[in-house]
């Protein structure tokens, strides 16, 4: 098994035994393991759902904690990211279109945090915006 995968395994067992710091530290560990892997293959969208997985297991460690200013962050960094590529362009046709499902993929878990926690109205249009442009063909607006 890869390193990270056991890392976020023993972060999962500990999330479901409320060892909220054990939990933290194996995921915040597999999350590294992952960007250094990906640092070497950035079109390997494997790893890039793994990291986005990791951030997710952070968002939903923190929220269960009462720290949801912490998991929205860790809900919005791999959405802002996976915009961030996808905007960059510098990428092969195969990987921009994994890109533009994993943006929505990104997308439905900040929609619903807000509807379990307020989230400023800025924030909310932005993902709004973000979904329109989502399902915009050619991600173009007229």
């Amino acid at each position: 098994m890869d390193q990270w995968k056991m890392m976020m395994a023993v972060g999962n067992e500990c999330f479901h035994q409320q060892s909220w710091f054990d939990a933290e530290q194996s995921y915040y560990q597999a999350v590294d393991i992952i960007e250094d892997l990906w640092n070497n293959d950035m079109e390997n969208i494997e790893l890039l759902q793994a990291w986005i997985a990791g951030q997710h297991n952070l968002s939903s460690l923190f929220e269960q904690q009462g720290l949801e200013c912490e998991a929205l962050r860790y809900l919005t960094i791999p959405h802002q990211r996976v915009l961030s590529l996808i905007n960059q362009g510098a990428c092969s046709t195969s990987f921009h279109h994994a890109l533009m499902l994993t943006a929505k993929i990104t997308l439905h878990p900040l929609f619903e945090f807000s509807q379990r926690h307020p989230i400023c109205d800025g924030c909310l249009t932005g993902l709004k915006l973000s979904k329109e442009w989502l399902s915009t063909p050619a991600h173009q607006f007229h």
